[in-house]
This record gives structure tokens, C-alpha cells and sequence, in this order.
């Protein structure tokens, strides 16, 4: 190969070099303008976006700006309203003042005049004290005088009234004597003729018995001998006549029938029940007066109540049938004695032989129960001239019912209008003591019978409303206490 082609061969290679080392620097010269041109780019960017931010930014600071300027410019406008305003009122308080300075010399002024009519005005009251004061002593002396004309004028009414009554009462009281008089007198000779045949039939006997046991003659002699009942009846009708009210005569009636028995007890008839009363001979470690017995309760007292008739345990019938309780002891004979009137049961009378003593001489059961039926129908021929007081008993008693019955109707009003608890029960308990007063004032003349129907009434009312919260709250209201045991059993 000559040296021209060689130096062709390299030529042609060295170009093809310098061609791809040129066309190779070029590639990497645009990659490093397009790198360069993408950071510039990306940096123009980012300018750009925090450009955008900014203004942004500035916008909303500018309309906050904007905000805060309109918000100073209302509040400056509002201060400057205020202070016209308050210069107004510091005007007008000037003003006021000047009248309050004005006003309180006026009122100094009038107070100075003030104080001087005082002084005058409590000269002038001294004086009216004291023409008062000598007044109201001479109206004093005044009232006393005619108080002791009025008080001298009642008694010489009640004196000429009083009169009047005993005058009449002792009329009625000769009339009814006398007419007993004449209906004992018969009375007395048929027990005359009665005990003079008793005594020859005793005779008899005792002659028989002398001739066939000569030895029990005495004994015998002795068990027959005439009882001075016929004398002891005498006797109780002559007190029965002094009595002029239902209490005396029941009272009276148990003070003769002990002269027969040792042992006797007035019950009154209530409703559903016998209230305790009056007593002679027992030894009661209560008082007979806060004794109860139910008439639902089988006893002897009960019995009379509902036959109408006199009832009769003998020997050990009663001890052991427990016909008298609540009294202890061991009667031979016990009795229960109804007072009826005008077909009313107004008492129960009961009476016992229990401790007697031995030595002491009692009629036989038979006498001493015709004494207590004889004396029973005085008392209630007594009681019948009485019917008046009767009558207005009555007539007490249905008032009392008809104050209880207008307490529960209010009692039922406060609880339909919603009182409840402790404000219904004070409502109840004033209602109560309302009725109380109300019915003292009408019983206030009357006699002790009268005074207790209310409380009676109110007890018949308990018992019928029994376990209801009526019923519980009077109770409460009226101080309601068990009964006794006697009642209870």
C-alpha cells in the first residue's frame, strides 16, 4: 500500500472519529442546554407560583386592611355619638342638679316648718291623750254599772224562771206521786196478801218438816223468813222521785239496786256499743268511764241489750261461760238489766252478787229480780216525763252527724282540688276543731249527756270508714286512741 492511501485510510478514519467525537460532544452539549433550560424553567416556575401566592396574600391582607379601616370608621363615628351624647346628658344632669339644689332648699324649708307643727301637733295630741285617758275611765265606771244592771236584771230573770220550773216541776212531780201512790197502794196490799199466804205456806211447811225431821226445824225455820224487799223498793222509789234528769234517774237507779247487790255498773247504749258510765263495788283499776264492751261481743250485758229482757246467769254459769266479762269474780248470781224507752234501749244496768259476804242476809234470785223489774219500770215512767230532753238529744245528735258528714265532703273537696299530705291533714284537723266549737256553743246549756254525742258520732264514723285514708287522717286530727281491752276483746 503506497503512502497515499494510507494517508487516505487515515484520514477517512481520523474524520469518521472527529464525526462521532463531534456528533457525540454535540448530544451531550444539547442534553446539558436541556438540563439547564428545565432547572431555569423550573426555577421560573416556582417564582412564578410564589408570585401568585404573594398576591394572594397581599389581596386578602388588603381586604382585611380594607375591613379593619370600615370597622374603625363605625367605631370612631360611634365615639363621637357617644360623646355628643354624653355632653347632652352632662347638660342635662347640670340642669337636674340645679333643680335638686333648688328643690332640697324647698324641702329644708318645709321640714323647719314641719318640725314646728310637730311640737304643736304633740301638745295638741298630749291633750287629746289625756281627755281620752279621762274618758275611757269614766266609759269604764259606765260599763261596770250597766254590767251590774245587766248581770242584777239576768239573775232576777233566771231567779223568776227557776221558780217557775220548780214550781211547775214540783207540780208534776205531786201528780206523779200521788198517782204512783195509788197504783202502789194496790201493789202493796196483793204483796201483802202475797206474803201473808207465803207466810202460812211457810208455816206449813215448817210444820211438816217438824214432824218429820225435828232436827232441821231451826235451819229451815231460818232459809223461809220474810225479806224486807217490800221496804227496800219503798225506800228507792221515794229517791227515784227527787231525780229530775236522765242521769240522775240512772244514777239513782244504781245506787238502790245495791242495796240488793254489792257489785253494779251503769253502760250507756252507744252505737255498736256499751260506754261505760257509772259504778258502785267493783275494784276497776280504770275508770268505768273508758270502758267499752261491743255489743257484737257475747256477753251478758250484750244479751240484755238485744232481748229487751232482763238476763240471768246463776251459780257457776257465768264464771264459767265468761258472760261478765270484763269484771272478774264468782258471782252465784249475776243479772243485766235493760232501760227502755219509748222503744229505745237507753242503759244497761248490770249487777252481781260477787264477793258478798255470807253474813250478810240477800233476797232469793227470784225477789231480787222482781226488785230490779219493779224498780225498771219506775225509771222508765220517770224517763218518759223526760221525753223532752230526750227529744233534744235527738236532735243534738243529728247535728253532730251532719257537722262530721259536712268535714268529710270538705275533706274529699281538698282532695280533689290536689291537697295531699301534711297541708290536707291540717285542713282536716281545722275543720275538726271548727265543729267542736260550733257544737260547744250549742251544748253549752245542755247537760253532759250532750257534750259526748259528737265524740260518739265521731267514733260511729271512724269505725265505718275504717281503713281508709279518711279515716286515718281523722283519727290523727281528733287524737284517737285505741279503746280498752274489753272492746277489743
Amino acid at each position: 500500500m503506497d503512502f497515499r492511501e494510507f494517508a487516505a485510510k487515515e484520514t477517512s478514519e481520523l474524520a469518521a472519529r472527529l464525526t462521532k467525537a463531534a456528533a457525540t460532544a454535540t448530544e451531550l452539549a444539547v442534553k446539558h442546554a436541556r438540563d439547564e433550560a428545565q432547572k431555569v424553567a423550573d426555577g421560573l416556575r416556582d417564582q412564578i407560583q410564589a408570585a401568585v401566592k404573594e398576591k394572594t396574600t397581599t389581596a386578602g391582607q388588603l381586604k382585611d386592611a380594607q375591613a379593619l379601616a370600615e370597622r374603625l370608621r363605625g367605631e370612631v363615628k360611634t365615639a363621637t355619638e357617644r360623646a355628643e351624647a354624653t355632653g347632652r346628658q352632662l347638660d342635662e344632669t347640670r340642669k337636674s342638679v340645679e333643680k335638686l339644689e333648688a328643690t332640697r332648699a324647698e324641702l329644708t324649708a318645709a321640714r323647719d316648718e314641719q318640725g314646728a307643727g310637730r311640737k304643736t301637733a304633740e301638745a295638741d295630741l298630749k291633750k287629746a291623750r289625756e281627755a281620752m285617758e279621762a274618758l275611757r275611765a269614766e266609759m269604764a265606771n259606765t260599763t261596770k254599772q250597766f254590767e251590774r244592771a245587766v248581770t242584777e236584771r239576768l239573775a232576777a230573770e233566771e231567779a223568776s224562771a227557776a221558780a217557775s220550773s220548780h214550781s211547775q216541776a214540783a207540780d208534776a212531780k205531786l201528780t206523779a206521786v200521788t198517782d204512783l201512790l195509788a197504783k202502789n197502794a194496790a201493789r202493796v196490799k196483793t204483796l201483802e196478801q202475797a206474803h201473808h199466804d207465803a207466810d202460812q205456806k211457810v208455816q206449813a211447811l215448817e210444820s211438816k218438816l217438824q214432824n218429820a225431821h225435828s232436827s232441821s226445824a231451826a235451819p229451815a225455820a231460818a232459809a223461809a223468813a220474810p225479806e224486807p224487799v217490800l221496804d227496800e223498793l219503798l225506800a228507792a222509789f221515794q229517791a227515784l222521785t227527787g231525780a229530775s234528769t236522765i242521769a240522775e234517774v240512772l244514777t239513782t237507779v244504781v245506787e238502790q239496786l245495791a242495796a240488793q247487790f254489792p257489785r253494779v255498773a251503769l253502760f250507756r247504749v252507744k252505737k255498736g256499743h256499751l260506754q261505760g258510765e257509772h259504778q258502785i263495788g267493783f275494784d276497776l283499776k280504770t275508770d268505768i268511764g273508758k270502758l267499752v264492751l261491743p255489743l257484737g261481743m257475747d256477753s251478758l250485758a250484750a244479751r240484755a241489750a238485744s232481748s229487751g229482757q232482763i238476763e240471768i246467769l246463776t251459780g257457776e254459769a257465768a264464771v264459767k261461760e265468761g258472760k261478765i266479762a270484763p269484771f272478774s269474780g264468782a258471782p252465784a248470781c249475776a243479772m243485766a238489766i235493760p232501760i227502755i224507752v219509748a222503744g229505745d234501749t237507753l242503759a244497761i244496768l248490770y249487777a252481781d252478787d260477787s264477793g258478798a259476804p255470807k253474813s250478810v242476809p240477800r233476797g232469793t234470785t227470784d225477789s231480787r229480780t222482781r226488785f230490779a223489774d219493779a224498780l225498771r219500770h219506775y225509771a222508765v215512767a220517770l224517763l218518759m216525763r223526760v221525753t223532752k230532753e230526750l227529744k233534744a238529744l235527738a236532735e243534738l245528735q243529728k247535728y253532730a252527724a251532719s257537722l262530721l258528714k259536712e268535714m268529710e265532703q270538705m275533706y274529699d273537696a281538698d282532695v280533689e282540688s290536689g291537697i295531699t299530705g301534711a297541708d290536707l291533714q291540717t285542713r282536716l284537723a281545722g275543720n275538726l276543731e271548727f265543729a267542736r266549737s260550733i257544737y260547744g256553743s250549742r251544748t253549752a246549756l245542755e247537760g253532759a249527756d250532750a257534750a259526748t254525742l259528737l265524740d260518739d258520732e265521731l267514733n260511729a264514723l271512724l269505725d265505718s270508714r275504717k281503713g281508709t285514708p279518711f279515716a286515718r287522717d281523722l283519727s290523727a286530727a281528733a287524737g284517737h286512741t285505741p279503746r280498752s281491752a274489753a272492746e277489743a276483746s
